[in-house]
């Protein structure tokens, strides 16, 4: 059987029957290059395509990173999923049935507990939008909507709804369709009146979290219903609640309407990142569709993976106040050197998204759009106008913050550029702030010293070898290695433990007629910790060779000349220790062994043991 206790023949059945390229277009954006499509890699922050897929071997490989495998691997990695659902959706949009009877999960509760909550927030979504659509109940949260400009095919496309003001319409509701009590907790919909239970009578039970507010159903990239936000009708606090994090729901990793950007996103290769649900649904009902909203936290490292996947341009509108400046320049460490492009857009004092949108159209937003300075340029600034207006030790700290804001750019030229701006516009001394760079570097460094490093982006180190051993193994897995070959390759022969597995593996798939199956060696080692990356770095990287047959004499010859030389050492430290310790009969037998090698290489002519192993 198969991963999860899915059969092997469903698994390459479904396998066979996608287009890893396909599948992986939908989240990176991917250029021919050859046989192979390149693009950047969505599992770490670079600036070139280093992320490369071959539709012909139906694999993946980052030579930035190293992570590499299949169509599944991709998804796994990707979403965070386990195989067997991985292989399920696959098998949906493939037309293979995956049958329940072979598809236990390896934590069969947790995958029940989710596609539960996955049927909860789908009935809870819908008990909203019933309120919002009711004559009585809904009046309010719809002259609201429409006080807001919101259109009735928009909050139809959002799939807008409304919590009505009694404390348990929604709990009441859900229990009258089979849902349970613990499973509304569960999914952050509502709250034990006792969370202790030691409570009874009246005061038990449970009351909805969510109550007269307009609702905002917040979907993942595969449009399931993970959570939900609502905006208070009419007085209270707070004006915005969140679900709070759930198994089906990370806030870090969800952005609001980014299902529905995803598309224009990537015919635009531009991302419009705003801060509220209304901002984002106002610029979606204008035309402006490549938008998504955070969801009252800022964007962490994982929105940076997701936003890489389908732009390469962001823009940043965030409120022109205080606030939405210190979330932009927070947002600075994120974004440097990630390969993304950055603007930051600023909008009149007292307007929004989402009331400038509607009063200038989506015209007057382009122009806002394509003056913006880079997020570069507007940390500078920012911090340049605290220099001009402040005090003496002020301008000090606007100084080192912008030297440190500059540091942070990749491109040299860049930088000396922009420190001449500085200085003019300071008028300081270019050499001055040139000057200031090493202590400053210095300063920043004794501080990280003393902060815990982490590796969540560390490069894995590649197995080590010769360069014969690299070239037939990288031979052997391109399938240019004869019958004749494969069968002058040991295991044993190679020096590095990896390398020797995979030749290990290799012969394992060779077939009566002496050949290697290639893709049975791929399928054995594709998610192997060690050999995995290996073999798809193997299976992509693009060597080329005068002369084949003859390179791959050669590194036969050569790797069984480093052979013979490994094994001559050996037997001459078992000599030395022998001869240590006395023993006559294996100096004797160590030496014969010794001088019979050496008379096998050509040209060199047996000697005395002993007296050459004194030399």
């Amino acid at each position: 059987m198969g991963q999860g206790l899915i059969s092997d023949d469903v698994i390459n059945q479904i396998r066979d029957r996608v287009d890893i390229a396909e599948i992986v277009g939908q989240h990176v954006t991917l250029t021919r290059t050859g046989q192979n499509l390149k693009g950047l890699c969505p599992f770490h922050q670079e600036k070139s395509p280093s992320f490369t897929v071959s539709s012909s071997r139906q694999i993946f490989h980052c030579f930035g990173c190293g992570a590499g495998g299949n169509v599944y691997t991709f998804l796994m990695k990707l979403t965070g999923a386990a195989f067997p659902e991985i292989v399920r959706d696959l098998g949906r949009k493939a037309g293979v049935e995956v049958p329940e009877s072979t598809g236990g999960y390896p934590a069969g509760h947790q995958r029940a507990q989710l596609a539960r909550l996955e049927q909860l927030n789908a009935a809870a979504g819908a008990y909203y939008q019933r309120m919002l659509m009711e004559d009585t109940a809904g009046v309010d949260a719809r002259a609201y909507l429409e006080g807001r400009g919101i259109q009735s095919d928009t909050t139809r496309q959002f799939q807008l709804g409304y919590a009505p003001p009694e404390w348990d319409g929604l709990t009441k509701a859900m229990l009258k369709e089979g849902f349970a009590p613990a499973d509304l907790v569960v999914a952050g919909l509502s709250i034990p009146r006792d969370p202790s239970g030691q409570q009874r009578g009246a005061s038990a039970g449970h009351y909805d979290r969510f109550r007269s507010r307009v609702m905002f159903p917040i979907q993942d990239l595969r449009k399931r219903v993970v959570a939900f936000g609502g905006r208070i009708l009419g007085e209270g606090t707070p004006k915005y609640l969140n679900s709070p994090e759930t198994p089906l729901f990370k806030k870090g990793q969800t952005l609001f309407a980014m299902d529905a950007a995803r598309e224009a996103a990537g015919q635009h290769q531009t991302l419009i990142i705003v801060e509220g649900y209304f901002d984002a649904v106002a610029l979606h009902q204008a035309g402006i569709c490549q938008v998504a909203a955070t969801l009252g936290t800022a964007l962490t490292a994982e929105h940076i993976t997701i936003i890489r996947r389908f732009a390469s341009n962001v823009v940043l509108l965030f409120d022109p106040d205080q606030a939405g400046v210190r979330a932009a320049l927070r947002t600075l460490d994120l974004f440097v050197n990630s390969g993304l492009s950055v603007k930051v857009v600023s909008l009149p004092q007292g307007e929004d998204p989402d009331t400038y949108v509607r009063q200038y159209g989506a015209e007057g937003f382009t122009a806002l759009h394509q003056a913006a300075p880079s997020l570069l340029d507007f940390a500078v600034e920012h911090s340049l106008r605290t220099a001009e207006s402040g005090t003496i030790e002020d301008r000090i700290r606007a100084v080192d913050a912008v030297l440190r804001i500059l540091q942070k750019s990749a491109h040299p030229i860049e930088r000396e550029e922009r420190i001449r701006l500085v200085a003019e516009r300071l008028g300081l001394s270019q050499q001055r702030l040139i000057d200031r760079y090493p202590a400053l570097a210095s300063e920043d460094h004794r501080r990280s010293s003393v902060r815990p490093q982490t590796s969540s982006q560390a490069v894995p180190p590649k197995p080590k070898a010769n360069p014969e051993e690299r070239d037939l193994a990288h031979l052997l897995v391109q399938g240019s290695l004869s019958p004749s070959d494969l069968h002058k390759l040991s295991p044993e022969a190679f020096s590095s433990p990896a390398y020797s597995r995979l030749i290990t593996s290799a012969m394992r798939h060779i077939g009566a007629d002496g050949r290697l199956s290639v893709q049975g060696l791929l399928d054995e080692l594709i998610n192997d910790q060690e050999c995995g990356p290996l073999v798809t770095e193997l299976s992509m990287s693009e060597q080329h060779y005068d002369d084949v047959p003859a390179h791959i004499a050669g590194c036969l010859e050569m790797l069984e000349r480093r052979g013979r030389e490994r094994c001559l050492g050996v037997l001459i430290q078992e000599l030395k220790a022998a001869e240590r310790e006395r023993r006559e009969d294996d100096v004797h037998r160590l030496n014969r062994q010794i001088n019979e090698m050496r008379i096998r290489k050509a040209g060199v002519m047996p000697v005395a043991l002993t007296s050459a192993v004194k030399e």
